[in-house]
């Protein structure tokens, strides 16, 4: 007979032999690949909270808190990141780039940032010295919003640059050639026309620009065409610099099916460092085009996976404050015609929908399960956009429920503010703009239209979901691309409201720390339906973050901007490392 006391330690051990293999199975599940403690982890969850550990497995958060909370789940193969005391901040979120563009751009000519006519005179001397003679010059797009003399290059201008290669500068829709350019086009000196354009002449009746004439000027430039697997490599560049910079999740603003495989191709490959959802921008104008399109791509917004998935429809409302066409309430006047070279006072810009249009193609959209996405920057063409959504409201109350985005949105005005509140519509606007344009805008615009000038303030205290971003577009330096995308140049705008300059115009578009730092994060989450599993650090969400070298919160306001990447984190795993 055995002895009691001898039997329940034989039971004992017989029990935690049995349920052995179950303990441990529990252990492994809830053991991590990777923490990271000792930090300052803003999480951006609802609460805003601010912990120092997350714990990752598989690619999602397993756990936030306190360093002891989080080192529970160490195991023996855990990698444990000692963060000490830097901040962390969720992945973030650029709502509105062009990285296909980017690479194919980067693999024409790489772009510079030119902000003089001097600069541009000296870029096309040493330009000149690469290539070989008669060849085009083509000047890096520099806008003349960005130059300090407000102007195109004169012809005489750039025959002092160079007088061996036709040379052109094309801005704000109109293009400035050399002699040479001029005479290869043909172009003379006492010619009266050319194909699909128009001859702009000074006071003198000298030639000065070539407003339009775009399909005669490509006959004699036409742009190179590049391998599949070029554009592959150039697009996983583009991507590691986004990663460089924090960025961890894009939208891309304007593509086709081609760019859709593309990344497709880079997901199956494993080489994806950001995760994309494809903006489909088309020249819609029935019904029909909406359904014959969805026929034809066969998917709607949401479809695909958590690396690459469908967002909008796009169609381009009106024009730009670049290309001198933004749609606005007003006549443009004689300061903003003679800025553009427009012959018209009375001209408001070009809208290229009727509201009936707009609202028929918005109806077929929403009826096939699409969401929305609007090029348009000026007030008035704003307006339009959201008239025909409430013509669509008023037959299916449930249009809030497709997140509606309007797409730069430059000079919100209360009552569109509170419009777009009411039918649930987004923005994505761009603060980098406001950084390099903000200065011509007063000068040309006025004040007053430089103080809306990518409101923040407004659409944020109206209630209107808002992300930030940089319309990334070419170039590869996040502060000196022609659209800059460094986030943290963004943040120290939306911040301070500074602009190259160092002025301020609209104190009040200013907000805090915090609300910038969503704008980036969980705000473009919710613009793509991925609030769920994006936008914040919290248990079950996706493990993209980044690792700043300076705590955000509380750096001087003239450091935001220089806040650097130390590493950053997409799916689990850093796939970038700036210690190294």
């Amino acid at each position: 007979m055995i002895k009691s006391s001898r039997f329940f330690t034989l039971l004992a051990t017989a029990t935690l032999i049995a349920g052995a293999p179950v303990v441990t199975v529990a252990q492994r599940a809830s053991v991590a690949d990777t923490v990271l403690v000792c930090g300052k982890i803003l999480t951006m969850d609802s609460e805003d909270r601010i912990v120092t550990a997350v714990a990752i497995r598989d690619g999602h958060v397993l756990a936030t808190g306190s360093d002891r909370d989080v080192r529970r789940f160490v195991g023996d193969d855990t990698r444990v990141v000692e963060l000490k005391g830097k901040t962390v901040i969720p992945g973030i979120i650029a709502a509105h780039c062009h990285a296909v563009g980017v690479a194919r751009n980067a693999l024409d000519q790489p772009h510079v940032e030119l902000l003089t006519i001097t600069e541009v005179q000296d870029w096309i001397r040493g330009r000149a010295k690469s290539l070989p003679a008669g060849t085009w010059i083509r000047v890096p797009r520099a806008d003349i919003t960005r130059l300090k003399e407000r102007r195109h290059p004169t012809p005489r201008e750039l025959d002092a640059a160079c007088t061996t290669h036709p040379v052109i500068f094309t801005a704000a829709r109109k293009s400035a050639l050399n002699s040479l350019g001029l005479k290869t086009i043909g172009v003379e000196a006492e010619a009266g026309s050319i194909p699909g354009g128009e001859i702009v002449r000074d006071s003198e009746g000298n030639v000065r620009l070539i407003a339009g004439a775009s399909s005669h000027l490509r006959t004699f430039m036409p742009r190179p065409s590049f391998a599949t697997e070029q554009v592959q490599a150039s697009l996983q560049n583009v991507h590691q610099h986004y990663n460089a910079v924090g960025i961890t999740s894009i939208f891309e603003r304007a593509g086709g099916i081609d760019d859709f495989v593309l990344y497709r191709r880079l997901r199956d490959q494993g080489k994806l460092t950001v995760r994309m959802t494809q903006t489909f921008r088309s020249d819609f104008r029935t019904a029909e085009d909406v359904t014959a399109y969805t026929k034809r791509l066969g998917m709607k917004t949401g479809d695909g996976d958590q690396w690459v998935r469908v967002g909008p429809l796009k169609i381009t409302v009106d024009g730009g404050i670049h290309w001198g066409n933004t749609y606005l309430s007003e006549p443009y006047g004689e300061k903003r015609i003679r800025f553009y070279v427009h012959k018209d006072p009375t001209y408001r810009g070009d809208l290229n929908y009727s509201e009936q249009q707009m609202t028929e193609v918005f109806r077929a959209g929403h009826k096939l399960g699409w969401q929305w996405c609007c090029h348009v920057t000026g007030d008035a063409g704003v307006d339009a956009v959201l008239d025909a959504l409430e013509a669509v409201h008023r037959d299916h109350p449930n249009i809030a429920s497709r997140r509606f985005s309007l797409t730069h949105a430059y000079f919100p005005a209360l009552d569109s503010v509170a419009c777009a509140k009411q039918l649930g519509v987004c923005v994505d606007t761009q603060p980098s703009l406001y950084f390099k344009d903000s200065s011509a805008i007063a000068e040309v615009y006025g004040p007053d239209w430089a103080a809306r000038f990518i409101g923040l303030g407004d659409w944020l205290r109206g209630g209107v979901p808002t992300a930030i971003a940089g319309d990334h577009m070419m170039g590869l330096d996040p502060d000196h691309a022609m659209n800059a995308y460094n986030p943290f140049l963004m943040l120290h705008v939306a911040v301070t409201r500074r602009n190259r300059e160092g002025d301020v115009h609209g104190e009040r578009q200013r907000i805090s720390r915090l609300a910038a730092l969503r704008c980036l994060t969980t705000s473009p989450a919710y613009l793509s339906f991925e609030g769920e599993i994006k936008g914040s650090l919290e248990k079950g969400k996706l493990a993209d973050l980044v690792v700043l070298d300076r705590d955000y919160l509380t750096c001087a306001e003239d450091q935001i901007a220089k806040i650097q990447v130390v590493q950053t984190m997409v799916d689990g795993r850093f796939v970038y490392d700036g210690r190294k």
